[in-house]
């Protein structure tokens, strides 16, 4: 039989495929696409075999190869899905990212597995041979490492990550009576996740339905979107939908096209950035379809699905990684909120679920609906999508009112006429929410005397100034630190809160109304689960008179509609360090407008803003959803930015600031070298990262800027390969965004 090779991808940041023996065993079973386990360093990695050949490289050594250990371990599917497997090579084309790290995204994870029901436990010989020295060499780092566990170790932690001599070791350690092989207490335990992130998913689950639109409250489905959604369905290729309308429609709509899909014996995968919205999605998807719904959770078992699906339509729900679900027959892609930047994966590679959305859906031919009450600017002018516009009914909308802070005194925070709609609404018991996008009481202390600002040390941004808990925390790294007495540099006492935070809302309107109930929701009353459990049940029943919130409000459920919703500082937003500022400051104010009642039950929206003519703020007003677009697309186009182009977001990190510089202005002079066959790309930079994350780390970051995609990942991706190569011993770390979302 001739000799069997095989190049294999293993889930690591290393760009290159290794090539491994493949034992006769397995030369009759193995194939592309299948997982395999392999030797790596000292320990065993999971990996896929993406080439076999007979043939061997001429610079690659026969005597250098290691075999194949062997196929995944049984009970799990050792072949992946080819569609999932060229899904994973396809971003990490698209997101400049090493071929193993996109195949972790795809791969069950080996954690999740039920561990083995026996565990390894140093008996009283092994422990009197280890005190004695009488145990040898190539026996004592294992028995040391049973020995320091009392209760023992799961036998599975040992067999399937060591060598063959380590597993001979464990049988002469038993032959000895050193250690013994004895039954696990508990046979189904799993590996689980860490605890706070368990207890939101608890939390997600246990999250009630009640107060949730019935199906007979919501709006019909026109005849125009069934048409739409069914020629998606019929066709033969990828169609895309933009769905711009209120939620409710959108949660109409999306009942119909699962039931239109399920009627095909088609799956739908529906895609939100919160578990918590997601398990809310599920409960009413539920109820309106009659369907099961499966809950996608990351640590969800993905066999346990391909196992119980069959050729039975499946309908899966989750956050950004249920894309990845082994699901059959796809038919419907549908992202609910495909602004939110929660579908962003901050860490490699890095991807978006929305445009992931759009590359299976190509390989499924099915169809992408990208829902939301203010579509993202690359959605709304996505030159392949249709836009199916549902606006809000009249009928339905508050009334909208401005308050020029220009013309109220300095540092004004609830303006006269909102005090007076705040002490109306009370006396009415209607309920009022007041919004401001800025946690904490201040956004920093200044000296007045010499303006000196407390800043992180890490950062170098302004620390957040907490009044009630007496501390300034830096809202990047979470360091704290106590307030000062003094000025550092000129020693005096002036002190000052600058800038307004929730906090210091929920002071001001506690000393004005001292009868009202109060309650403020933002990142810090929500960031333990019995507390954050407690304050939205509070939200959900209208306990409170008036509720303080942030952008917190918007990311689960739906609130009920509330009599008065204020809105502090309008403008905030539009003065960050970002070209998407204005569109999530418009994203802000239509979802706060959308908590209020309509102006025939007496809702009121006041909008308290310094910019009033500033185009999302006249959007808001006019109710005209295109007066903010047009405006706002012109804007872009005039500066190069995305929708008109794609972005990169390139960084260098290193521990020498000479070296990281010097290797920041060789890339971004790389970039601009162009052949003549080559687009031209913009690069701006390098500049110093302000925000830098680790202390002691020196940042340089470059902006990119390309007309195609797959020009400017090609580019990256020549131009990060040859850095490496060259700094491969400098100990810098080259990190690439494609369409990065924090721009700030």
């Amino acid at each position: 039989m001739a000799v069997l090779y095989a190049d294999v991808i293993v889930p690591r940041h290393i760009a290159k495929a290794f090539t491994y023996l493949v034992p006769p065993t397995l030369a009759q079973t193995i194939a592309i696409g299948r997982r395999v386990l392999v030797p790596f360093g000292r320990t065993v990695l999971e990996g896929v075999v993406i080439s076999l050949s007979n043939h061997l490289a001429t610079e690659i050594k026969p005597a250098s190869l290691r075999e194949i250990r062997s196929l995944t371990p049984d009970g799990q599917v050792s072949a992946l899905s080819p569609a999932l497997f060229e899904l994973s090579r396809k971003i990490a084309e698209y997101y400049v990212a090493p071929w193993g790290q996109c195949l972790r995204l795809i791969l069950p994870p080996m954690a999740t597995r039920k561990t083995s029901p026996t565990r390894y436990v140093a008996t009283a010989q092994g422990r009197a041979a280890l005190e004695a020295g009488l145990c040898p060499d190539y026996l004592k780092p294992t028995l040391d490492r049973i020995a320091r566990r009392t209760p023992g170790i799961l036998s599975s932690t040992l067999e399937p990550t060591r060598q063959g001599n380590a597993v001979r070791g464990i049988d002469d350690l038993i032959n000895k009576s050193w250690i013994s092989l004895i039954p696990s207490n508990n046979t189904d335990v799993e590996l689980q996740k860490p605890s706070r992130k368990l207890t939101l998913d608890e939390y997600a689950r246990r999250t009630p339905v009640d107060g949730a639109p019935l199906t007979e409250t919501l709006p019909t489905v026109d005849a125009s979107w069934k048409a739409h959604v069914a020629h998606g369905l019929h066709g033969n290729q990828m169609r895309k939908l933009v769905l711009h309308a209120p939620w409710e429609h959108r949660l109409s709509r999306l009942a119909d096209a699962i039931q239109q899909a399920h009627s095909m014996k088609r799956s739908t995968i529906v895609l939100t950035g919160e578990i918590v919205r997601a398990s809310w999605l599920r409960q009413l998807l539920s109820r309106l379809t009659h369907l099961q719904i499966t809950l996608a959770r990351p640590s969800s078992e993905s066999r346990r699905w391909q196992q119980s699906q069959g050729q039975t339509p499946s309908v899966v729900v989750g956050t950004r990684s249920a894309i990845f679900s082994p699901l059959r027959s796809i038919g419907l892609i549908w992202v609910e909120g495909e602004e939110d930047p929660a579908l962003k994966e901050p860490r490699e590679p890095r991807y978006h679920a929305r445009e992931v959305a759009t590359l299976r859906a190509e390989s499924e031919r099915a169809l992408v609906v990208l829902s939301s009450s203010h579509p993202s600017l690359e959605s709304r002018f996505d030159t392949e999508a249709a836009i199916h516009y549902v606006p809000q009914e009249v009928a339905l909308q508050p009334t909208i009112e401005l308050v020029d802070l220009r013309n109220e005194s300095v540092g004004t925070l609830l303006s006269h006429k909102l005090v007076r709609a705040l002490h109306d609404a009370l006396q009415n018991h209607a309920k009022i929410v007041l919004f401001l996008n800025r946690k904490g009481y201040a956004g920093t202390l200044v000296c007045r005397d010499c303006g000196w600002v407390p800043r992180c040390n890490s950062c170098i941004v302004p620390l957040t100034y907490y009044r009630e808990a007496g501390r300034l925390t830096c809202r990047y790294c979470g360091r704290a630190d106590r307030l000062p007495d003094l000025c550092p540099l000129c020693c005096t006492p002036r002190m000052s809160p600058v800038g307004t935070g929730t906090e210091r809302v929920e002071a001001e309107v506690r000393r004005i109304f001292p009868q009202a109930k109060i309650a403020r929701l933002d990142g810090d009353t929500l960031r333990h689960s019995a507390s954050a459990h407690a304050l939205w049940e509070g939200a959900r029943s209208g306990a409170w008179d008036v509720l303080i919130g942030t952008q917190a409000l918007f990311c689960r459920e739906p609130l009920p509609r509330y009599g008065l919703v204020g809105v502090l500082q309008a403008d905030s937003g539009l003065h960050v360090s970002d070209f998407r500022a204005a569109e999530r400051t418009y994203h802000l104010l239509v979802d706060a407008a959308n908590l209020a009642c309509p102006a025939s039950a007496g809702g009121r929206v006041i909008v308290q803003t310094r910019l009033p003519t500033h185009h999302a703020v006249q959007a808001l007003t006019s109710g005209d959803p295109s007066q903010f677009y047009s405006a706002e697309f012109a804007a872009r186009r005039l500066l190069d930015y995305p929708p008109v182009c794609h972005l990169a977001d390139l960084s260098v990190t290193g521990n020498d600031p000479r070296i990281v510089e010097e290797a920041a202005k060789r890339w971004g002079a790389e970039l601009e070298q162009n052949a003549c066959e080559q687009e031209a790309l913009t690069v701006l930079g390098p500049v110093p990262a302000i925000h830098r994350r680790q202390k002691g780390r020196q940042q340089y970051r470059i902006l990119v800027k390309g007309t195609t995609i797959t020009a400017l990942s090609r580019r990256i991706h020549a131009s990060v390969q040859k850095m490496e190569r060259e700094h491969h011993k400098g100990r810098l770390k080259f990190v690439v965004d494609i369409d990065p979302i924090e721009n700030g």
